[in-house]
């Protein structure tokens, strides 16, 4: 380790050195492939499927701003639900989808959570739901708007 990039480090933040010194090992460490993949697939694919959105609903058919988004996200639950309404059931694919998200036996209340939270705008929800996607589902998506 690099003895002028610990000091430099030490006199700007006030650390003491020792927990630079592990703050440092830590944000070396390595990290999985399947991660990294996950990680570039989700930050190559959504700036495409968001263009594409942007270009069909507000340049193409004049929405006002944000019904991209909110019919990005409005597909992406389609998709995920194997295209049958949410309001009928939960298909296993969405069920499995939510499951990354954390393991729950009450996955229509996580959904609800998901779908009705004054906290989350349309885009977070969209990215939340695309995070959860795996690489390969993003492609399909992607496929499907082909």
């Amino acid at each position: 380790m690099d003895d002028k990039l610990l000091q430099n480090i030490h006199k700007q933040k006030k650390l003491p050195i020792e927990i630079i010194y592990i703050i440092l090992l830590y944000s070396r460490e390595p990290q999985s492939a399947i991660l990294l993949e996950d990680i570039s697939s989700f930050s190559k694919t959504m700036p495409i499927i968001t263009n594409k959105y942007y270009k069909k609903w507000i340049i193409e058919w004049q929405s006002k701003e944000g019904e991209d988004i909110n019919w990005l996200e409005n597909d992406l639950i389609l998709y995920a639900n194997e295209y049958a309404p949410t309001g009928e059931s939960m298909k296993p694919k969405f069920k499995e989808i939510l499951n990354r998200l954390c393991n729950v036996k009450n996955r229509m209340n996580i959904f609800y959570n998901y779908a009705h939270s004054k906290n989350f705008t349309p885009k977070t929800r969209a990215n939340i739901l695309w995070g959860l996607f795996t690489p390969v589902e993003r492609y399909e998506f992607i496929e499907s708007l082909l």
